[in-house]
């Protein structure tokens, strides 16, 4: 009887210590703080460009149909000056069915970026060139980071991958 009692709580031990490793959330990505994630991207304040958070009333005007998907984090800054290529939304969805949806939002954007005549050549090329959705589990971003694009990207699929 003793045996039986402590292979079982040997048993329990090990499931409860196995279920402790598990760090990613059922969408097979990490569990990331999206806002501090954020906080990584511009290390060098002297060579930052002057962001400000988007508030819900912007996120409707430049990424219609946002605002009416459920998520569970919103991290969404776009430059002061409209003379600055840059621009990141970060999002994480409460439901894996809302990615679809979150990227095409963030494709009309991109296609909005590129298509207006009324930016400055330099900001259009960038978006053209480097603006980027990637997703992984139920996270979604929208990133153009002139000449950063691309180091951005491969730190937000590592920080999702876990």
């Amino acid at each position: 009887m003793k045996k039986l009692i402590a292979m079982s709580l040997a048993l329990i031990t090990l499931l409860a210590t196995l279920t402790a490793c598990g760090s990613k959330p059922a969408g097979g990505a990490a569990d990331v703080n999206l806002e501090e994630f954020y906080q990584t991207i511009f290390t060098d304040p002297e060579n930052a460009p002057a962001m400000g958070p988007m508030d819900a009333e912007m996120l409707e005007a430049f990424y219609p149909g946002l605002t009416a998907v459920a998520l569970k984090q919103t991290v969404a800054y776009m430059p002061m000056i409209t003379a600055v290529p840059c621009e990141i939304v970060m999002v994480e969805c409460e439901n894996a069915a809302d990615v679809d949806a979150v990227k095409a939002i963030f494709e009309a954007r991109i296609d909005t970026m590129v298509n207006d005549h009324f930016n400055y050549p330099a900001v259009i090329e960038a978006w053209e060139k480097e603006a980027t959705v990637v997703s992984g589990g139920n996270y979604v971003a929208m990133l153009v980071v002139n000449g950063m694009t691309e180091q951005i990207v491969n730190n937000f699929n590592a920080a999702i991958a876990g």
